[in-house]
């Protein structure tokens, strides 16, 4: 899948960059404005609930609540909330295993 390297949600720290991850949608977050258009949490055996916030800035990118996906994107931190977030941008995609 794209020729990137494969990082796990519990290996996430905001330094990889450009990465392939995947795991299920736990919750999704209401975003009261445009950008991001979706906040959403991915979890796995890996993340002990905790998961990964991912946010997704691609009008064409849905994720749905229970799904699991393969998702390239960027492996970032958001400073304001001090966080690790998986962010789809442009050039990321989705591709859904588990409905």
């Amino acid at each position: 899948m794209s020729g990137l390297d494969y990082v796990g949600l519990d290996e996430l720290d905001g330094t990889h960059g450009w990465v392939v991850t995947s795991g299920f949608v736990n919750w999704e977050e209401d975003v009261a404005h445009h950008m991001p258009r979706q906040r959403v949490r991915l979890g796995d055996e890996s993340t002990s609930g905790q998961g990964v916030v991912c946010t997704v800035f691609n009008d064409d990118l849905v994720l749905d609540e229970g799904c699991g996906y393969y998702l390239v994107g960027v492996d970032r931190t958001y400073e304001p909330r001090d966080e690790v977030q998986f962010s789809l941008f442009e050039n990321s995609s989705i591709r859904k295993f588990h409905e």
